[in-house]
């Protein structure tokens, strides 16, 4: 889910996410890519790969994020 907190994650998954910039993982998505991406894009920042799996309007509502170097996937995170 796109509104899961930077915190939150960071805590559940033992990242360090920057949470400067942003509140949520949505967030943080938007701020790095400087708009609002569509299904399907890929981004890499922090370490972390991010995979935009499903947008409703402006919200992303289903992200997964793959640390970068090699190690196992984490969940998708999805709308509730």
């Amino acid at each position: 889910d796109g509104d899961v907190t930077l915190r939150d994650l960071n805590r559940a998954m033992d990242w360090s996410l920057p949470d400067d910039e942003a509140v949520t993982i949505a967030g943080l998505v938007i701020h790095e890519a400087q708009s609002i991406p569509d299904v399907g894009q890929t981004f890499s920042f922090h370490g972390f790969r991010f995979r935009i799996l499903r947008r409703r309007r402006n919200q992303i509502t289903a992200i997964k994020i793959t640390p970068i170097d090699g190690d196992a996937p984490a969940p998708d995170y999805k709308d509730i």
